[in-house]
């Protein structure tokens, strides 16, 4: 009973010296003493007659007022040790969600030139056209572009860290697409001289400046609502 302050078990001396404490404070002050020196030193001064410091009045009553103190205060200290549980239990709660959200909801991961096939490459004024079929198995989320400084433009597919399979009907994973140079440029700032699918470091060339490529179809126009 390290725990509890001397200076509560020195109010009880006096009342477990004259054996007229209750037994909750006799068990209280013996688990002290086993374990304190300093107030197994108090008991043997009272003991042996010896003048001690001024001590609060030896009554009954002075016996309930210590162990209503100590009732309080260990009423405290769990109300502060349910309010920090609170706290570490929502910090928890919060952090895991957050991983749940970063796993499966954010687009992260770049998809790989390994299984993308590019095909159906056709030109129509500043407008690019091409099919994208990404044949590993899993799903697309989402497609990004993204401009070098030498003015090649990266189609990169995105999808988050936890994979989901690709099931019908097939989205971006399987889809065409165009790129409209004119808007790019505008949007950047800058010409675009290539495009190409994945990304600086592993990447699928769609289409290069001066590349000469069939007009698109008009049916692919029409698709697209393009006059």
């Amino acid at each position: 009973m390290r725990d509890v302050p001397c200076r509560v078990i020195e109010d009880l001396l006096p009342l477990y010296h004259d054996d007229v404490c209750s037994e909750e404070s006799r068990t209280l002050v013996e688990g002290h003493l086993s374990q304190c020196e300093a107030c197994r030193n108090e008991l043997q001064r009272m003991r042996a007659g010896l003048p001690v410091e001024e001590k609060v009045t030896v009554d009954r009553n002075s016996d309930d007022r210590v162990m209503k103190g100590i009732a309080s205060s260990w009423k405290k200290g769990r109300k502060r040790s349910f309010w920090k549980g609170m706290v570490l239990s929502v910090l928890l709660i919060g952090s895991i969600l957050l991983a749940y959200v970063g796993l499966f909801n954010w687009h992260v991961v770049s998809v790989g030139t390994e299984k993308a096939d590019i095909s159906m490459i056709s030109q129509h004024g500043d407008m690019i056209f091409y099919h994208l079929n990404v044949d590993d198995g899993y799903s697309i989320s989402s497609i990004v572009y993204k401009m070098d400084k030498s003015g090649n433009l990266y189609v990169t597919a995105k999808r988050p860290v936890i994979k989901k399979k690709s099931e019908p009907p097939f989205e971006l994973e399987n889809h065409s697409d165009l790129v409209d140079l004119s808007e790019q440029q505008e949007i950047r700032g800058q010409k675009v001289k290539a495009i190409y699918f994945g990304t600086e470091n592993d990447r699928k060339q769609i289409w290069k400046k001066g590349m000469d490529l069939p007009e698109t179809d008009k049916s692919e126009l029409a698709r697209w609502g393009i006059q």
